[in-house]
């Protein structure tokens, strides 16, 4: 969790485990309360708290199962024959666990608790109620939010959820599965009521892995008497559930000769179970008309999501991507500290690089992305405001390639670039020699003799008809080229020499 959202607390509930996160802590304890008369209660294992019972002598009321019966009507009996509502027990176990996040110092003001999706409306007024009890958080109420919301914030913060299609959350729990639609082109609206599924969970995967340990025993001729109890070595069990998570051979201590469990034989156990969950997960699919083009993404958290084997084989069923983070078991706490902060980014914010000068400068920059508001955790119920990802940058027009430079070093200016002074003085130069050449010309063609009129004189020595001679050939002088500057102003024609008639006298008397 990044240090500029804020002080703040996040919490989960569930079955198995209680997560709460700070801005430089994080634990995780098993709902086990340990009551005394003197001193505040104690959240967690006698084991977890084993550093800080040093120096302890007095020996607490130890109650346990009470999260899932919060907010029924029949009270939690404790080994004393005492009393004592679930809820209660809750609240409280909140509170030694929000202190034991601080490591003892004050609580911040902003605390947010997320409560397990599948819980009912009077579960969730009932613990309302008794945190609203506790005397620290009575002036500063606990902001309450769906764990399924606390996820998807956490997650869109890190590593990032799609802005479009359906996403599947499946919260692998330690009693139970909890199967959740959104659909992410409406701001994460929840599609349908969020399904439990006890096919695949972590006792069930604890069970699997103690029958498998038990059988091997007793085929070697070392039987569940010789073992000692049956509870220490389902704990064991877990223990080495969630050591082959991340390993692949963990040992089970208190045994002559050693029992070790590999990640194989943790595969085989689940994997009759996991087969059920993936049937119950289509199931929901089909029943809402999901089809696969229609499911953009699984997200998978949880203490159970841990184990490869779940993200792997939920990737090659369903055949999508499989969204995750490093500490599935931590995503709604983290979710729930990042919303009652009011700021979702857990990712510190880096300066934009400088932008490069652009090829085309009568083009307009590109318009910057406007930051969408961070979600809040004031409502219960809110859904998070998720940022979509940027849009994939245009891809820029080919550059043109560059003309040569010439050898002065210096490339030519494009016509179009120069100043407007040499342009006007280049039009008046060419306006001037176009009209020096017209007067060249004009006057070329006053000087010259008017030869092109040839005449016939006739003659009485026949009889023949006269000649007449042919009409006078003018040949004009040839124009000059076209010129690029303004037409000259028009030249008057000289006119052309008009061609004499001389009168044929009339034919005499022809003498004998």
């Amino acid at each position: 969790m990044a240090h500029d959202t804020g002080p703040a607390v996040g919490m989960s509930v569930g079955a198995t485990a209680l997560a709460a996160v700070t801005a430089d802590h994080a634990i995780s304890r098993r709902p086990v309360l340990t009551l005394f008369r003197d001193r505040p209660s104690q959240i967690g294992m006698p084991s977890e708290n084993s550093a800080v019972n040093a120096d302890l002598d007095e020996r607490g009321l130890v109650v346990t199962d009470f999260v899932d019966r919060v907010g029924g009507g029949a009270p939690v009996v404790a080994g004393d024959g005492s009393t004592h509502r679930a809820e209660q027990l809750l609240g409280d176990g909140l509170h030694a666990l929000a202190y034991a996040a601080t490591e003892g110092r004050p609580i911040p003001p902003a605390v947010a608790v997320a409560h397990p999706a599948h819980w009912s409306r009077e579960a969730v007024e009932a613990l309302r109620t008794a945190l609203g009890r506790v005397s620290e958080w009575a002036q500063h109420p606990v902001s309450l939010l769906s764990d399924i919301s606390a996820v998807l914030t956490a997650l869109q913060a890190n590593p990032g959820l799609p802005d479009h299609g359906v996403i599947a959350v499946c919260d692998f729990g330690g009693s139970g599965t909890n199967i959740t639609l959104v659909d992410a082109g409406r701001e994460f609206a929840q599609i349908g009521a969020t399904r439990r599924n006890t096919t695949f969970c972590g006792d069930v995967i604890d069970q699997a892995l103690l029958d498998h340990v038990v059988a091997d025993l007793g085929g070697n001729g070392d039987g569940p008497p010789t073992v000692g109890s049956l509870t220490r070595l389902r704990s064991q069990c877990r223990d080495a559930k969630e050591q082959l998570s991340t390993e692949t051979v963990a040992e089970l201590a208190g045994f002559h000769g050693g029992v070790w469990l590999t990640r194989a034989e943790l595969d085989e156990a689940l994997r009759q179970p996991l087969d059920g969950f993936f049937t119950a997960l289509q199931h929901t699919l089909d029943d809402n008309e999901i089809t696969p083009d229609d499911l953009a993404a699984i997200v998978s958290v949880g203490g159970g999501a841990n184990m490869p084997s779940v993200t792997n084989g939920l990737s090659q069923r369903f055949e999508t991507a499989v969204i995750s983070s490093p500490r599935p078991q931590l995503t709604a706490a983290i979710g729930a500290a990042l919303g009652v902060a009011g700021n979702a980014v857990g990712t510190s914010k880096k300066a934009p690089p400088p932008a490069e000068p652009s090829p085309f400068p009568d083009a307009a920059p590109p318009a910057e992305p406007t930051p969408s508001p961070a979600p809040t955790a004031s409502d219960p119920g809110m859904q998070p405001l998720i940022t979509p990802p940027p849009a994939p940058p245009t891809p820029a027009p080919p550059r043109q390639p560059a003309a040569p430079e010439p050898i002065g070093g210096r490339a030519e200016v494009q016509w179009y670039r120069r100043p407007a002074a040499v342009i006007i003085g280049a039009a008046l130069a060419a306006v001037l020699l176009g009209t020096v050449a017209v007067l060249v010309l004009r006057h070329s063609a006053d000087s010259e003799p008017d030869s092109g009129v040839t005449t016939a004189v006739p003659t009485t020595t026949t009889s023949e008809a006269p000649t007449v001679a042919p009409p006078p050939v003018f040949t004009p002088h040839p124009e000059p080229a076209p010129h690029p500057a303004p037409a000259p102003p028009a030249v008057p024609e000289t006119p052309l020499p008009q061609t004499p008639v001389y009168p044929v006298p009339e034919p005499g008397p022809v003498t004998p």
